[in-house]
């Protein structure tokens, strides 16, 4: 053990301990008093000439100790001692540690490695590695944090980034990382490396799509033999759509079709395992497919009325009232886009009476919502360019503006005509999406194509986002999604699902010489500053001091003067 300081310099306040000294000898010093003789005074004076003039007190002693103790503080003085290196433990958390082997659950082994790597550390950091790597424990010497950390740990990601939460965790600058998981891989550099693997079997969904009339899943297994499992399709209120057997190759992969018609609809597939030894839970059932997507118009304008119910899983309405009424996509016509609450929309322009006629010159082709959508010389009747008013903070409306004041309004304008005239443009604002057609169906050619209908599904896919996602995604409640079904992500409804392969094939126990035994890490210096502790026995001693004086010497000097005696 030894002390050393971070700023040496300021040790040179230590001269001001003599100035200490003299200040309290003057503070101390007899006030003059009257007395009625002063024979007694000389003989007073010839028996303390024989004594010590002058002795230490309490006070004293105190005011040396806070000055002392205050520059050693100003110092940073830091005691060094021998100890075990820092850790931070990098903690697998795919679905597959949620696998419960004859030796007893993945996820519990490695709880119980967590802790005896902790029992020969320093403080102890803990990293989530799922899809995203997270700091879930900050580095911390309380044990009982970290087994409630671990208690609260949760292994159920479709994905796991190993090297990102290796670089999290190297980032933390500790002194030795360990990787616990089932697959530890190989040797990495500088990286202790744990094995919580088991000797359990596991069958799983590893695909499941629904397709034109038709669903599709795939199967794999990590048994020895080859094994026989029901397939069961079914609706979200339990109805069966098909069933059928499938055999699993040993450690191989099978598939299995079914011809059903389901679009708008969640559609849950099931394993029937009849005994079949399964370590993992969570990728017996799995689930895909889309709730219907609700279109209401303020106007039955049938081209875009049948547009819109020919794509697969939508329900079509019309009602004065769409504007306000609860739906997926509302359909307005000439309505101000800058004037919707949050929420997804087509504003298609109001019928001109004098439309100017035009035809779209070039359209943005690589945009998603242009997917195979042709628009080459697609016939148009355009409203007239309203004037912007000066000094107006109104924006302009998209059948009404010129191309440069749609994208000065922070609009994405996706086709124009020759004169740079939009017709089609796209805009998100604080919470509102907007595809805007800059002229009304009644005066286009456009709603007559194949294009058309195109552009109307690929609108729909990308109001509706993805329409599913991988188990451990956070949901838009903050929590962790951690078992198969429907959730909120995003605002939208979608399926979440394991469905990964590289979770399903549980991974067996490495050989010996795959992961050899750790050695114990080695004792390292670890620094501990006292400065605080000593601000607070400056502290102390000031407050300690100022009380001795106040009762003591302080006093006797506010003590009210006697009144001289009769001569």
């Amino acid at each position: 053990m030894g002390l050393t300081f971070a700023a040496p310099a300021f040790l040179a306040l230590l001269a001001a301990l003599p100035f200490v000294v003299w200040w309290h000898v003057r503070r101390m010093r007899h006030r003059p008093r009257p007395v009625a003789a002063l024979f007694l005074w000389d003989e007073a004076r010839r028996a303390a000439s024989t004594r010590r003039r002058w002795r230490p007190t309490w006070t004293l002693l105190l005011q040396l100790a806070a000055v002392a103790a205050a520059a050693l503080a100003l110092a940073q003085p830091s005691l060094d001692r021998r100890g075990p290196p820092d850790l931070v433990v990098v903690l697998d958390a795919g679905a597959r540690l949620a696998a419960v082997d004859p030796e007893g659950r993945r996820i519990d082994r490695a709880r119980a490695a967590v802790l005896e790597l902790a029992d020969e550390a320093g403080a102890v950091a803990l990293v989530r590695a799922g899809s995203v790597p997270e700091l879930a424990l900050p580095f911390t010497r309380d044990r009982s944090a970290l087994r409630s950390a671990l208690d609260a740990f949760e292994a159920v990601d479709a994905r796991v980034d190993v090297e990102a939460a290796l670089d999290l965790a190297r980032a933390l600058d500790a002194g030795t990382v360990a990787w616990v998981s089932d697959d530890p891989g190989d040797e990495r550099s500088g990286v202790r490396r744990v094995d919580v693997a088991g000797t359990g079997r596991n069958v799983g969904i590893v695909a499941f799509d629904l397709g034109i009339q038709q669903a599709f899943v795939a199967i794999a297994s990590t048994h020895v033999r080859p094994v026989s499992v029901g397939v069961v399709l079914e609706r979200r209120d339990g109805g069966l759509l098909a069933r059928t057997d499938v055999l699993v190759p040993a450690g191989g992969r099978a598939t299995a079709t079914f011809p059903i018609d389901v679009a708008g609809e969640v559609v849950v597939a099931r394993l029937e395992l009849g005994g079949v030894a399964d370590a993992l839970d969570l990728d017996d059932v799995a689930y895909a497919g889309r709730r219907a997507a609700r279109v209401v118009l303020d106007a039955d304008e049938s081209r875009l009325r049948r547009a819109f119910a020919a794509v697969p899983g939508t329900e079509v309405t019309v009602t004065g009232a769409a504007a306000r009424v609860a739906a997926d996509v509302r359909v307005l016509t000439g309505a101000d886009p800058d004037a919707l609450a949050p929420g997804d929309y087509v504003v298609v322009a109001p019928a001109t009476p004098e439309p100017r006629a035009g035809s779209i010159a070039d359209w943005a082709r690589t945009d998603p919502l242009l997917r195979f959508v042709d628009l080459r010389e697609v016939a148009v009747g355009l409203s007239p360019v309203q004037p912007v008013l000066e000094g107006s903070d109104r924006a302009p409306l998209p059948w009404a503006a010129t191309r440069a004041q749609l994208e000065t309004a922070g609009w994405r304008v996706l086709a124009w005509t020759a004169d740079q005239r939009p017709v089609l443009a796209y805009r998100e604002r604080s919470g509102v999406r907007v595809l805007a057609f800059a002229v009304h169906p009644s005066q286009t050619d456009l709603v007559f194509r194949a294009a058309f209908p195109t552009l109307v599904a690929n609108l729909l896919d990308a109001y509706r986002g993805a329409d599913r996602a991988p188990l451990g995604t956070i949901d838009d409640g903050g929590d962790r999604i951690a078992t198969p079904g429907l959730a909120r992500v995003g605002g939208r409804d979608v399926t979440v699902s394991l469905l990964a392969e590289e979770q399903t094939r549980l991974p067996l126990p490495a050989p010996d010489d795959r992961v050899p035994e750790a050695e114990a890490p080695l004792r390292v210096e670890r620094p501990t500053s006292i400065a605080a502790w000593l601000l607070a026995i400056a502290a102390a001693a000031l407050l300690v001091e100022w009380l001795a004086w106040v009762r003591g010497p302080g006093a006797r000097a506010r003590a009210p003067r006697a009144a001289p005696g009769p001569r």
